[in-house]
């Protein structure tokens, strides 16, 4: 079963490092096998009360590599960028 990765992103902090990072963010994923589903996008919300800026469904093949690409060393630049870029919470659901 495949793993799908949330990104819910709360605010920008800094658009152009955000833009840099989107620049990057396919390669980096492809890396553990990861791939994005839906850009990051402003919600709709069905139900509730959290309203995030928008959120970002990526997919691995496994919640190992999920795990993989977050804490690859050689993609810690990249993850700081995004973290520079966005206020953003990652949550993977599957196995």
């Amino acid at each position: 079963m495949a793993c799908i990765a949330v990104g819910i992103i709360r605010g920008m902090k800094d658009e152009a490092v955000f833009a840099e990072y989107r620049a990057v963010a396919s390669e980096a994923l492809a890396k553990h096998g990861g791939s994005i589903v839906v850009p990051p996008s402003p919600p709709t919300v069905l139900d509730g009360e959290d309203t995030p800026a928008a959120v970002v469904v990526l997919e691995f093949p496994d919640t190992a590599s999920a795990e993989a690409w977050r804490n690859d060393p050689e993609l810690a630049s990249i993850h700081e960028m995004r973290n520079n870029g966005v206020h953003m919470d990652i949550l993977a659901v599957g196995s």
